[in-house]
C-alpha cells in the first residue's frame, strides 16, 4: 500500500493497488475511531480533478456523517 497523503489526527489517503484508493477518516469524540472507505468511481475522478484539496473535504463529509458511506466501508 503506497501512502499519497496524511493528516495527523485526521485522514490518511492510499493507494491499496494501481487504481484502488483508501481513506482512513479518524472520527468519534471521547472514543476515536477510524472509519475507511474504498473510493468510488465519480469520487476518483474528482481526487484526480482537484488533487489531495478533494480528499481533505471527503474526509470532512465522513467524519460528520458515516451512513453516506456505509456501502463504500472497507
Amino acid at each position: 500500500m503506497k501512502e499519497i497523503a496524511k493528516e495527523a489526527w485526521n485522514y490518511t489517503f492510499s493507494e491499496q493497488h494501481p487504481g484502488d484508493y483508501i481513506l482512513s477518516v479518524v472520527c468519534g469524540g471521547a472514543g476515536l475511531y477510524d472509519f475507511v472507505i474504498r473510493l468510488t468511481g465519480a469520487q476518483i475522478a474528482a481526487y484526480e480533478r482537484e488533487g489531495i484539496p478533494y480528499i481533505s473535504r471527503l474526509a470532512e463529509q465522513v467524519r460528520y456523517d458515516q451512513t453516506p458511506f456505509n456501502a463504500q466501508k472497507a
